[in-house]
C-alpha cells in the first residue's frame, strides 16, 4: 500500500465506529481503531489477509500515529519504496516466526493444560490476566491465521516435489510424458492418472499414515480401481510411503464398496460395469485378482526423506 490515499478514504472512515481496541491502535480523526479495521476500509482486503504487524507498518508509512511497531528485521538503512515492496514477505515471515517461536518457547499441551486450569473459575478481569500471561496475543492469532493459510498448499508442493524428484529415475531410455502431469494433489477429468508416459500410468500418494486414516484408505483404493479400469495395456503403478499402505491394500477384509462410498457415481458405475458389485469384493481379494498387475511401490525407497517420523518433515 505505497500510493497516496485519497483524503475522502479518511472522511469515510471517520462515520465509522471504532471496534474495540484489544492490543495495537492507530489514531484516524482524533480517535483510535483496531489497526486491521483501518486497513480493510482502506484496501478492501478481508481480515485473514494480513496480520496486524503488516496492517501497522502499512498505516504509519502513511503518516498515522500508531501503537509501538517493531519489525522483526529493521534495516535504517533500507528505502521506504523497498520497505513496501517486502512487506507481504516480510509479513509472512513474521507470521511463521512468530508462531515458531512460540511453539519453540513452550510445550503446547502443557501450556493449553496450565492455560484451562487458570481460566477455571476466572471472571472477566482474572481471564484477561490469563490471556496476557499466556501469550494468546491478537498477534499470535494473526500470525496462526496467516500461516494455516499459506500451510494450506504444502500438500500440493509436497506431490509436486515428489515427483518431479522421482520422475528422472523412473522414465526408461525412450519412455516420455504424453499427458501433462497432475502435479497438484488430485486429478482433473482431463487428467485421470498423475502420470502418464507412453509406457506407465501412475498415482502418487504421498501422504504419511498414522494409523487411523479411513480417508487415506479410501483415496490410495480409488487410486488402485482407476488404475485397474485402464485398457491400455500400459505398465501401472500405485506409489505410496511406508508399509502400512500396502499391507492394508494386500489384507484389508473391507469391502470395496465400503472403500468406494465417497468416489464419484461414475466411478462406482464404472467399477460395476467392469468387476461387477463392489460388495463381492474385499480390498484384498480386489488387489490380488484384478490389481495384480499394479505394482505397488514404496515411494521412501525412492525419496528416503519420506520415511522420517512425520514431526521431522
Amino acid at each position: 500500500m505505497g500510493e497516496a490515499i485519497e483524503p475522502s478514504v479518511f472522511e469515510s472512515i471517520r462515520e465509522v465506529e471504532p471496534e474495540p481496541i484489544r492490543e495495537h491502535w492507530v489514531v484516524v480523526a482524533n480517535k483510535r481503531y483496531p489497526p486491521k479495521q483501518v486497513y480493510q476500509l482502506i484496501t478492501g482486503l478481508p481480515r485473514s489477509a494480513y496480520t496486524s504487524h503488516r496492517a501497522l507498518a502499512a498505516l504509519r508509512r502513511l503518516g498515522l500515529s500508531t501503537s509501538v511497531y517493531t519489525p522483526p528485521r529493521a534495516d535504517a538503512a533500507q528505502a521506504p519504496a523497498a520497505q513496501a515492496e517486502a512487506s507481504d514477505i516480510d509479513g509472512s515471515a513474521e507470521s511463521f516466526a512468530m508462531l515458531s517461536r512460540f511453539l519453540t518457547d513452550h510445550n503446547l499441551t502443557a501450556h493449553l493444560a496450565a492455560a484451562e486450569a487458570d481460566f477455571q473459575g476466572a471472571g472477566s478481569t482474572t481471564s484477561h490476566e490469563v490471556t496476557t500471561r499466556y501469550g494468546f496475543s491478537d498477534d499470535l492469532l494473526d500470525a496462526a491465521l496467516a500461516v494455516r493459510a499459506h500451510v494450506g498448499r504444502l500438500n500440493d508442493v509436497i506431490h509436486a516435489t515428489v515427483i518431479a524428484r522421482v520422475l528422472p529415475a523412473l522414465l526408461e531410455d525412450g519412455e516420455v510424458v504424453v499427458q501433462r502431469p497432475s502435479l497438484g494433489a488430485g486429478n482433473d477429468p482431463s487428467r485421470p492418472f498423475d502420470l502418464e508416459t507412453d509406457r506407465r500410468i501412475a498415482e502418487f500418494k504421498v501422504a504419511q499414515w498414522k494409523g487411523a486414516d479411513t480417508m487415506r484408505k479410501r483415496g490410495v483404493v480409488a487410486d488402485l480401481v482407476h488404475l485397474a479400469l485402464d485398457e491400455s495395456g500400459r505398465r501401472a503403478q500405485l506409489f505410496v510411503v511406508g508399509a502400512l499402505p500396502i499391507r492394508f491394500l494386500t489384507t484389508s477384509k473391507s469391502t470395496i464398496a465400503w472403500a468406494l462410498a465417497r468416489s464419484s457415481p461414475r466411478t462406482r458405475a464404472r467399477f460395476e460395469q467392469r468387476f461387477g458389485p463392489a460388495t463381492d469384493f474385499t480390498i484384498a481379494d480386489f488387489t490380488r485378482v484384478h490389481g495384480r498387475h499394479i505394482e505397488l511401490v514404496d515411494l521412501a525407497t525412492l525419496v528416503p526423506s519420506l520415511a522420517l517420523p512425520p514431526e521431522l518433515i
